[in-house]
């Protein structure tokens, strides 16, 4: 008996510590992103007593946490004046394959949003033009991508989309995917 607690005890404290995943919160109104007059608290899921993280007014949207399952507090300013408080709720951070250990989340303060976030299978910027259709309608895009350093970012009312990706003189389209209420989905482009 002592011989096997011992074992367990060993193999507890044998355990690596725990990966820091970096994790990305993205303030927007709607389609405008507000992100630097956004002040933004990150507590662990239920427990709003003590920060794990925190974003500054202005500051970089850019935190490490450990894998796990968070609420975050949004607090939009101007002039120095709240104008919108937001929580988003249990967000769950992990090391997806596919996020490289960057997992972005978007807070919106304007109800009936949500956010669809691509990349490369490499976890990387899609290469080419993206824009987001109306679902079966491709007279004219909805939305353009908003480029960042490792990801393609639209903002949209939540509904099913149309996907354009041009990278030569033929377009690829994927349809039906989905832009979820309230949240942020990645779609790995092809």
């Amino acid at each position: 008996m002592l011989r096997s607690s011992l074992l367990v005890i060993a193999l507890f404290l044998a355990q690596p510590g725990q990966q820091l995943l970096t994790l990305e919160i993205r303030a927007f109104r709607g389609a405008d992103d507000v992100t630097h007059e956004t002040r933004i608290t990150v507590h662990k899921a239920g427990e709003r007593e003590r920060a794990v993280a925190q974003v500054a007014l202005g500051g970089s949207p850019l935190m490490n946490v450990p894998a796990g399952i968070y609420d975050a507090q949004a607090i939009h300013e101007k002039d120095r004046k709240v104008v919108s408080i937001r929580w988003a709720e249990r967000l769950v951070v992990m090391p997806y394959p596919d996020e490289a250990g960057h997992h972005l989340e978007v807070i919106n303060f304007t109800n009936g949003y949500g956010a669809l976030q691509m990349r490369t299978a490499a976890g990387q910027k899609p290469e080419g033009e993206l824009a987001l259709f109306a679902a079966s309608d491709h007279g004219r895009p909805v939305a353009l991508a908003r480029l960042h350093a490792m990801y393609a970012l639209f903002v949209v009312p939540a509904s099913a989309y149309d996907v354009q990706v041009k990278r030569g003189p033929k377009p690829a389209w994927h349809t039906g995917i989905d832009v979820p209420l309230d949240r942020t989905r990645l779609w790995i482009v092809p």
